[in-house]
């Protein structure tokens, strides 16, 4: 029993980074999660992949930009 509790915390944490990296909005992690506290390294690579994906909204918009202003 342990174990699947493992595992679906694993997946359930590795679900929220999945979408904190493919959603592109500013995403944060709670301290804790069911009573675990969450690593620090963790919390650093989903504000990375969060300011990634900022990063390519900006880029997108410059490029729309562009295109209308070339129609």
């Amino acid at each position: 029993m342990r174990t699947l509790l493992g595992w679906a915390l694993k997946l359930s944490f590795g679900g929220i980074l999945y979408v904190g990296m493919t959603a592109g909005f500013g995403f944060k992690l709670p301290k804790t999660i069911l009573g675990y506290t969450v690593p620090e390294s963790a919390q650093q690579f989903v504000d990375r992949t969060s300011q990634i994906g900022d990063f390519g909204q900006k880029t997108q918009a410059g490029f729309k930009g562009i295109g209308d202003a070339l129609k």
